[in-house]
């Protein structure tokens, strides 16, 4: 049994890219995942094949920040706006979070299958996936997702949130669901997920764990205002620790 530490937003900008390349010197994260719409994508990869981890590398696929790699999402108004870059407001919305119009899924699976591809070109190998804002968790997104996958090398996919307590019932029965099918079409996945914070507070009843099932832990390292390495959630600096 495992904690698998993951470094989202690899490619997002140049000091981010810097703050996970110093996570990874440092033993504090086992893995990241590569925002390969992002400007300084192509920089990440080279930095990881410098620094040793490019085969730690997998796929943080993003719908909904900065502009896509394909064309007819960017005219989508479901996706974009007028300016052609990903708005989120898909993610925020719960009937769109749960269907999407005929054209907008048409275009969200060219975009996928575009991102998938440009994994591969900048020399990706590890083949997991997880997302920004965890819109590969939404059934409008995962039903395209599970098509798009048969013609891929696919080794794991990041679980929805299911490490906490208390929380809506319904929500939880969703996730419950949902991770259920996550764990139907992949294998080399752990049993839970969560942020580091997350973690904490349940191994505070839950000791053991690490010792029962896989962990995967979240995280965001960047440089805080002084220039120190630390975790960024909700806005906020935390200690970035070693949790194996």
């Amino acid at each position: 049994m495992a904690i698998i530490v993951n470094a989202d937003d690899f490619g997002l900008n140049a000091d981010v890219n810097s703050a996970i390349a110093e996570a990874f010197e440092k033993g504090l994260i086992d893995r990241t995942t590569l925002m390969v719409n992002m400007p300084a994508a192509g920089e990440a990869m080279k930095l990881a094949e410098e620094k040793g981890f490019s085969d730690r590398v997998g796929l943080h696929l993003n719908l909904t920040s900065g502009r896509p790699l394909s064309a007819a999402i960017s005219r989508d108004p479901v996706m974009c706006n007028n300016a052609g870059e990903f708005t989120a407001d898909f993610a925020r919305n719960m009937k769109t979070r749960f269907f999407l119009p005929g054209r907008t899924r048409s275009a969200v699976e060219e975009e996928i299958r575009a991102q998938f591809d440009m994994y591969e070109k900048l020399g990706g190998t590890l083949w997991h996936i997880d997302s920004h804002h965890h819109v590969h968790t939404d059934p409008s997104v995962w039903r395209i997702l599970k098509r798009v996958f048969a013609d891929r090398p696919i080794s794991s996919v990041r679980l929805g949130r299911n490490m906490y307590r208390g929380g809506n019932v319904l929500m939880r029965l969703y996730k419950m669901i949902n991770n259920a099918s996550i764990r139907r079409y992949c294998t080399g996945r752990p049993r839970y997920f969560g942020s580091a914070a997350d973690y904490r507070d349940y191994t505070e009843k839950e000791p053991d764990l690490s010792a029962r099932a896989d962990v995967e832990v979240m995280v965001h390292p960047v440089y805080d205002n002084g220039g120190r390495l630390v975790d960024v959630s909700k806005g906020e600096f935390h200690a970035l620790e070693r949790l194996h």
